[in-house]
């Protein structure tokens, strides 16, 4: 009887599974994804093997060789299998989102058997891709963070007040509004010399998404919200202004548009 209670044991070809190490559980297996591999599992009846996939996986299919004899469940990323039947060789291919896997699917009676009770995919495409988005993202954030002039900080509001900004200030290429956090951001229009008001280009930024970036520097600025508004005024307003050559707020940093 104790024959029969030895756990599923997983075999696979070398190389996708990583070196023995010292001090590894042989019964926690680790293996790098190929397409083009077959991992063979030999189980036990009542015994199932936990299959880790990508986080983020999303299952879409599968089909047995013998469908009578094996069992599938799945959650999320994780897949259980398990043979149900004492004539249990078989096939099973799995389908995802992203992937496909192929096991070959044996029972084992020997209680000489390793024991294995998860296997793990491993993916070293999506890791290297991962910190290649992570480094540009970091340069885009560095780049955004740098300034190559002064900042121009001479602004006035009257009006609704509750409206205002927290602060205002200008780099002679973009205006910016911070607003307290918890309220709701009000429309921000740009007023010309004839007192013509107009939407202006815009995107949020900071570490909280607070700061309004308006594509602009002007002498004045209205904000509504309802039926109120708020005036602002650059006191030091440069009607030369300066060239944004790479369409974000610095110059290490160029916008793209795609179509």
């Amino acid at each position: 009887m104790r024959a029969l209670l030895c756990a599923v044991a997983l075999l696979a070809a070398p190389r996708l599974d990583k070196p023995d190490e010292p001090g590894r559980d042989r019964r926690i297996r680790y293996l790098v994804y190929d397409a083009e591999g077959v991992v063979a599992i030999v189980g036990v009846i009542g015994i199932a093997t936990h299959i880790v996939l990508e986080p983020g996986e999303k299952y879409l299919t599968h089909a047995f060789g013998d469908g009578k004899a094996w069992d599938l469940r799945t959650k999320d990323h994780h897949l259980f299998v398990k043979p149900v039947a004492t004539q249990a060789d078989s096939n099973l291919t799995v389908v995802t989102d992203r992937r496909s896997y192929h096991f070959e699917l044996r029972l084992e009676t020997d209680p000489k058997a390793v024991p294995t009770f998860e296997v793990v995919f491993e993916y070293p495409e999506s890791k290297a891709r991962l910190s290649r988005e992570r480094a540009a993202q970091r340069a885009v954030e560095e780049g955004l963070a740098k300034r190559s002039h002064a900042v121009n900080l001479e602004y006035t509001m009257s009006g609704d007040l509750d409206l205002a900004p927290a602060n205002a200030w200008d780099d002679r290429e973009f205006t910016y509004f911070k607003f307290p956090g918890n309220r709701d951001i009000p429309a921000i229009y740009l007023v010309d010399a004839e007192g013509a008001e107009s939407i202006v280009d815009r995107h949020t930024t900071g570490s909280a998404n607070d700061i309004v970036a308006v594509h602009r520097v002007a002498p004045r600025w209205v904000l509504r919200l309802g039926t109120r508004a708020l005036a602002i005024w650059n006191g030091a307003f440069d009607a030369t202004g300066r060239h944004n050559a790479t369409g974000t707020i610095s110059p290490d940093v160029k916008r793209v548009l795609w179509r």
